[in-house]
């Protein structure tokens, strides 16, 4: 599992239960199969919707996002 630490408890909580969510939906990928272009596009979205989680945890607790926003963009979102 991914950590990502921090002081602020509420922002901490919802980072584990966002890593908790994003690897249920990679293992569904997997387990619903459909070839691997199917698992990749599922996996992404995954990563996708975790990543703004943080970020919209970051946001609400007032703590800086910058670091989570070039992995939206290497997914091909655009950031934030």
């Amino acid at each position: 599992m991914a950590v990502i630490s921090s002081e602020n408890r509420t922002h901490a909580g919802s980072c584990v239960d966002s890593e908790m969510t994003r690897q249920g939906a990679v293992a569904a990928a997997y387990a619903a199969g459909g070839g691997s272009a199917a698992i990749a596009a599922a996996i992404k979205t995954a990563e996708i919707a975790h990543y703004r989680r943080i970020i919209a945890s970051c946001k609400a607790n007032g703590l800086p996002f910058n670091n989570f926003t070039p992995a939206l963009v290497d997914l091909g979102t655009g950031g934030a």
